[in-house]
């Protein structure tokens, strides 16, 4: 979503204002007599039912709902976003918002801390993994949803808010008061070296500081030694084409371009190129992706690969090639479908949209590649498949957990855990904990003690976990991983959980092959009459 916000000023004259956004939906102003009529009409329904109805309603939610039941009809990405959706949208793009600085979830029911932020206002107050947060200012947070949870503790900078913690070990709850700070949403969320000379980065959205970020980690990688780097898009739903263009930018040519658009009007036509501008990555590259890598994610990801700059691993993208215009009515935003996206070979990125029912499922997502239904071919010649999302180079599926350890995930088993673990633990005494953690034996027999006694898992389920060398592999790694969340920091985990991830693993078998295609990249760019070529 994103490419250009434009401002729409209506007048608005008593409840016509659903028929003025009828109008601007279908890009046209009414011109005759039976479209005048239409509009006039839809208003006094809306007066209509606002008077007669059984129920009174706000007239704002009548008249948002009926847009979004005029929106469904069009495609599945058009959406109306409502004063609170908008304001969250432009926080979101703009890479920052005013709150304490915790990563939560509902665990067992409950607003838990996941971690704090290093170096935010709930970091210096002592807040810690495994903190329950009872109330917000007083208020409960039992009936409360994450999305609620957020709009209490995020509000004006410099103010404060009181957070009710219960956490195990206390026989009282702690009352805490926090002062709000502009807290950073970073969106390369971890970079790291994989082993010596292979860096590895994480993009999680396209954000107004996405650029800037990758190019900071890209710079402290090379600075450890970095020749090689295998570039994480993975459930990467996208976000702001400025973004993705900034992304392509640091791998691409200048004057290489990233993507073009095509829609009925003559202002949908657009072509993005490499700008040439910033830090640039040169070496062998590898691009993971999965069905969750839609958008931005595939812009990145089919630019890299029609130019072959860089090798693709993992599954089938999600297909998500439909632009959305974001327009500004007042404090709403209107974003609409206006165009749709193509790769520099030509490949739209939109799958079909016919059955909704699919399209939301993505059924058969990891079953391989999708047939091509029209041929495309690279800078270099490969031939790569069209018909909706982008096909990777190599097809890898995502290793399925055991059934059992995927229940102990689902019952947050093995962050519960670690928090009994560190029970007893002073926090000043959590990093050397952390960095001397293994799971031994004893540690073993005490989880499968806490899962009896929880009743988290049939007998039978923990005899086949322990029955299977990989289950126990599995289970081993994640409480490591748990423990290092909350001692060391998610970085720390998230380099424990990855050396179980087996498209991580294909990507690192795969890096000779990526070394030829930046080898063969630098050829045909060493070559004057090449220096130039664009589709």
């Amino acid at each position: 979503m994103h490419i250009r916000t434009r401002s729409i000023f209506l007048v608005v004259i008593g409840f016509l204002v659903s028929g003025a956004l009828a109008g601007s939906l279908f890009g046209q102003r009414t011109h005759n007599a039976d479209e005048q009529s239409i509009v006039m009409r839809s208003a006094r329904i809306v007066s209509t039912m606002l008077e007669w109805l059984p129920d009174q309603e706000k007239p704002s939610t009548l008249v948002y709902d009926g847009i979004d039941g005029m929106l469904e009809k069009l495609d599945p990405h058009s959406n109306f976003l409502d004063p609170d959706a908008f304001a969250k949208m432009k926080a979101r793009q703009r890479g920052s918002f005013f709150g304490v600085g915790i990563i939560i979830s509902m665990r067992a029911g409950k607003v838990t801390v996941i971690a704090p932020i290093a170096g935010t206002p709930a970091a210096r107050k002592g807040l810690r993994a495994g903190d329950v947060i009872s109330a917000i200012d007083g208020k409960s947070t039992a009936k409360m949803t994450l999305d609620d949870v957020l709009d209490h503790v995020r509000g004006p900078e410099g103010t404060v808010v009181k957070l009710t913690i219960v956490r195990p070990g206390l026989s009282k709850p702690l009352e805490v008061s926090i002062t709000r700070a502009k807290i950073p949403t970073n969106s390369v969320r971890y970079a790291f070296m994989l082993r010596p000379g292979v860096g590895y980065i994480r993009l999680t959205e396209f954000s107004s500081t996405s650029s800037r970020e990758v190019h900071q980690k890209i710079q402290e990688l090379e600075k450890q030694g970095m020749h090689s780097l295998i570039f994480d898009l993975r459930n990467n739903p996208g976000g702001s084409l400025d973004a993705a263009v900034g992304v392509s930018d640091t791998f691409l040519k200048k004057g290489q371009l990233i993507v073009s658009t095509r829609g009925r009007t003559k202002d949908s036509d657009m072509t993005f190129k490499a700008p040439g501008t910033g830090v640039h990555f040169e070496g062998p590259l590898i691009i993971l992706v999965n069905v969750g890598s839609a958008s931005a994610s595939e812009i990145v990801s089919g630019a890299i690969q029609d130019h072959d700059r860089g090798l693709l691993v993992g599954n089938v993208t999600w297909g998500k090639g439909l632009v959305q215009t974001v327009f500004t009515i007042r404090d709403t935003g209107l974003a609409l479908t206006t165009a749709r996206y193509y790769t520099p070979s030509g490949r739209c990125i939109q799958r079909d949209y016919h059955s909704y029912i699919e399209y939301i499922t993505h059924q058969n997502a990891n079953s391989g590649p999708p047939p091509a239904k029209t041929k495309y071919h690279t800078d270099a010649g490969r031939p790569v498949r069209g018909g909706g999302g982008i096909t990777p180079d190599v097809i890898v599926k995502a290793r399925q957990l055991n059934e059992g350890v995927a229940q102990l995930y689902g019952h947050s088993a093995f962050f519960q855990f670690a928090i009994d673990l560190l029970e007893n633990v002073p926090q000043a005494q959590y990093p050397k904990f952390g960095r001397t953690f293994t799971v031994t034996p004893d540690v073993l027999t005490r989880f499968w003690t806490f899962v009896a006694t929880k009743k988290l898992l049939a007998p039978d389920a923990v005899a086949k976990i322990k029955s299977s060398q990989q289950a126990m592999s599995d289970l081993r790694r994640a409480i490591k991983t748990e423990v290092l969340n909350s001692t060391l920091g998610l970085e720390a985990g998230y380099l424990e959980m990855v050396k179980g991830d087996n498209q991580i693993e294909a990507a690192l078998k795969h890096i000779p092959d990526a070394t030829k295609m930046w080898e063969a990249w630098q050829k045909r760019w060493a070559k004057p009459e090449k220096a130039s070529a664009t589709h």
